[in-house]
Formats: structure tokens, sequence, C-alpha cells
């Protein structure tokens, strides 16, 4: 009998070591960090891929990587997904898991569904809740049946909560925990003289947008703020997950701003760099559409950065009791020229004692030891047979 609500609290006897399947993108930083987690505590990690899916180099050598078939692009939908049902069916049969954990519902939720295995998990990481099931009807099937499915569904905050509700989600299964930053790496810090040289950045103010360029994330409203700032104000942004055409507009923009030597697009920034580039930063901008409380905005907290973000329900409980005055109405260029310009301007004892504060934060909600400990008790309760 499957277990219908989760404690808050849980204190429960499991094995030594769970055997644990994850459906996630396999070169996303935030699965790597998360299964590999896992697999340093001694627990039996397999990583469940599409067969056409590139896994880049550096996964963990302890984590298994298993394939399944998923149909040609030129099938019906329909087809696509009885061939992934028989082959996931197939493939969960062999690795026996004690738990099955998909991350991000409209996809790899999907796909958790589709392999009709209990105990099965939904991690909902943003744009899966709030904007996919909007763009179709064949989406908002997907994601509600993911998530209405599943045993637990996880949250990095409150807010994104209530929207994984709205879209399918059993209240009573639904539990916060933030993917988590490593505090101990994420931390304040100096900046890397030689990346500041390497990126000509001497004498210069810097803001840092550490999201995609994707239509989402509004870069064409960041690089119209800093055509408004001082000259002395510099822009870096990242190729790392960005769409092609995004990328190509957003150099047409700039070019058309005049700020092109004020901008430095830098290609796929490996995790062990991120930090410095962090450290770099005057003030970290996240101003999307729609967000709940992102991993990056707590990278930059932890690093005791200020943030201008979007005015968004999530990022408001996160960052308005600390600095309301740096949040931004999506798409107002004037707004976010004087947030950056406000966050640029603080003086030193101001600034410390907000990085003091944001640091404190990410702490108290988000420390990535803390919330893969409270996932591990989350997956020992999963495994454990009902009573």
């Amino acid at each position: 009998m499957r277990r219908a609500r989760p404690p808050e609290v849980l204190d429960v006897d499991g094995p030594a070591g769970l055997r644990l399947a994850f459906l996630g993108d396999p070169n996303s930083v935030h699965t790597r960090r998360w299964i590999t987690f896992f697999a340093g505590r001694g627990h039996s990690v397999h990583l469940l891929v599409p067969a056409q899916q590139e896994v880049r180099a550096g996964l963990d050598e302890r984590i298994a990587i298993h394939r399944f078939e998923t149909g040609g692009r030129d099938r019906p939908w329909a087809l696509r997904a009885l061939t992934a049902r028989r082959s996931l069916r197939g493939l969960v049969d062999r690795v026996g898991p004690d738990v099955v954990h998909a991350h991000f519902a409209a996809s790899h939720g999907g796909f958790a569904r589709l392999a009709g295995f209990h105990p099965y998990v939904v991690s909902v990481w943003g744009s899966d809740v709030l904007v996919v099931p909007r763009s179709s009807l064949r989406s908002r099937v997907v994601v509600w049946l993911a998530l209405r499915g599943a045993d637990l569904v996880t949250a990095g905050s409150n807010e994104l909560a209530e929207a994984a509700v709205g879209v399918g989600a059993r209240r009573e299964r639904m539990r916060i925990v933030p993917f988590g930053v490593e505090t101990e790496r994420f931390a304040p810090g100096d900046a890397s003289p030689a990346l500041r040289h390497r990126l000509a950045l001497e004498g210069r103010r810097v803001i840092f947008s550490p999201r995609a360029i994707r239509p989402l994330y509004r870069h064409d409203t960041i690089v119209a703020a800093l055509a408004r700032l001082p000259d002395d104000v510099v822009m870096i942004a990242t190729t790392t997950n960005a769409d092609p055409v995004c990328v190509g507009g957003l150099r047409e923009r700039i070019a058309s701003l005049g700020v092109a030597d004020r901008v430095r697009i830098l290609d796929r920034i490996p995790d062990d760099e991120i930090v410095d580039v962090f450290r770099l930063a005057d003030v970290v901008v996240s101003v999307p559409e729609s967000d709940g409380q992102p991993v990056s905005v707590y990278e930059a907290m932890a690093c005791a950065r200020p943030v201008v973000a979007s005015d968004l329900p999530g990022l408001r409980s996160l960052l308005g009791p600390l600095a309301p005055e740096l949040l931004v109405p999506v798409g107002d260029v004037a707004a976010t020229a004087r947030a950056l310009d406000r966050a640029l301007s603080l003086p030193p004892a101001e600034r410390g004692r907000l990085g003091t504060a944001l640091r404190r934060t990410v702490i108290e909600r988000a420390d990535h030891v803390a919330t893969m400990l409270r996932m591990e008790d989350h997956y020992r309760w999963l495994a454990t047979p009902a009573g």
C-alpha cells in the first residue's frame, strides 16, 4: 500500500544504502550536484537517459547511466509515448530502484509517470509549472499526470509549491526542498585578479547576469538598462544553456545601443569557475518574466552580492525583507537601471550589512548539505514499506 502523506519531520530507519534512479538533464549542474551528493553518501545512483541524449564529460564515475528509447521525433506523439513507456518499464525492472526521482515535471516527470513505478518523486524547477502548462493542452496534461501520480513533489519555495498544486500536485504530498547552495564554496572572497585582467575589468564596476540567454530571462531589459548607466559599468553574461537565436538577437541589440565594449558574453562557465565570476560582480541581476527562487540568486546571496531581481512572488518573499528597493517590475528598463545604479552605489558599510544578511538567509534556508539530508530522509521514508 502506498503512503499518502509524507511527514514533515522524518525519523525512519532504512537501509544503509538505497537504490535511487533519477530522470533529469544529465548535463545540468543542478542535476549533477543533486545526484552526486547521494552517490557520495553511499547510495547506488542510476541516471536514466534518453538514448539520443548526449552526456557531457565530468559526470561522477559512481553514477551508472542507463539508456531508454523515446522513438523518433518524426513519429506521432502517441507512438513515441508508447515506445518510451515500454522501454522505461523494462529498464526500471532491470535497475530495481527503491525510489525513482524525476527533475522537471514537464518532461522527465512525464517519463516517470510512463515508467509505472512507485514510489516516484517529481521536483519542479520553475518554468515547468509556471510557463510550460500554458503552452499547449498536451503540455498541461503531461504536467498534470506527472504531478498527480507522484508519491512526493518537491519545490524550492512556497510560491513554487502553490504553482505546482495549481497544475496537478496533491497538496498533502508537497514538500519544500530547495536545490541548495554549497555555502562553504559559494562564499565571500576576493575576485580573481587573473580573471579580472583576462576580461579587461580593471577599474570597472561589474554587473553579472547568470541566467541563460533565453527570452524568458529578459536580457534585452538588462542591456537597455546598462546603456543608461555610467560608462565604467560592464555587464557579464554567459552562453551556458543559451538559445542561439536569442544570443544573436541580443548581440544585435547590444550593438544598436552602442554598448558592445561594455558587455562580456562568456562561453559556458565551468562549474569550478562560477564562484570567481560571482566574486567579480558588484551586483547580480536576474529579471525574468516568471521565476521561483532560482539557485543562481541563492548563489549570489551566499557570496554576499546584492541582487536586482524581478518583483515576482518567490523573489519578493526571498529578497523583499532585505532589499525591497532592488526589486523591479518585469520589463521596466528605467526601474532596472535605477535599481542597478543604487546597488552599484551602496556605501561599503551598507553593502557589508546587506551582504551579511543575504548570506545568513541562504545558510538558514538553502544550505546544500542540510537540504539534501532532508531529501535523504524523504527517500528513506518512501522506500520503507507501509504498515
